[in-house]
């Protein structure tokens, strides 16, 4: 013999009302399969053996025949939504895509940056170390020390020190 199955709902707020729609199915042979929250009410899902000269076994040629029913129309949207929650917002239209996705420009290669070269020495004077005739003119020779005159100076073969003005 086959199976039949049926469900019953009650509001998840009033469990005594699926209490009692059990009790009445399970005095007619019914049996619990499982039970499901859907939405706002508990669904209890029902078996029990088909039954002689039930709807299930009379009508399975007439079952074939029957063209299938359209279906129903979505329900319109709740005016107020079941429990606390805040209602939901419609969903706004997409405005179409004004641009296109732009062209992959894969990133540059990384070129590290050349390191601190410190700037090159001053170069070295045209003019070597050694006597030469006194810029300042109060002595015949004075000292290059190949970046500064010195203050060693020299007059008629004799030397003296004098700071240097030049």
């Amino acid at each position: 013999m086959s199976a039949e199955f049926v469900t019953i709902s009650a509001s998840s707020y009033d469990p005594a009302a699926l209490a009692a729609k059990l009790s009445e199915k399970s005095a007619e042979g019914w049996s619990v399969v499982g039970i499901v929250p859907t939405g706002g009410d508990i669904t209890a899902f029902l078996s029990r053996e088909a039954v002689a000269g039930s709807a299930a076994e009379e009508a399975p040629a007439a079952a074939a025949v029957v063209e299938a029913a359209p279906e129903p129309a979505a329900p319109a949207p709740a005016a107020e939504p079941a429990g606390w929650a805040v209602a939901p917002e419609p969903a706004a239209p997409l405005a179409p895509i004004a641009e296109a996705a732009p062209a992959y420009n894969p990133a540059p290669a990384y070129t590290p940056a050349p390191a601190y070269t410190p700037a090159p020495a001053a170069a070295a004077p045209a003019v070597p170390a050694g006597w030469y005739a006194d810029p300042a003119g109060r002595f015949e020779l004075r000292y290059w020390d190949g970046g500064a005159w010195s203050e060693h100076v020299s007059r008629a073969g004799q030397q003296f020190t004098d700071a240097p003005v030049a």
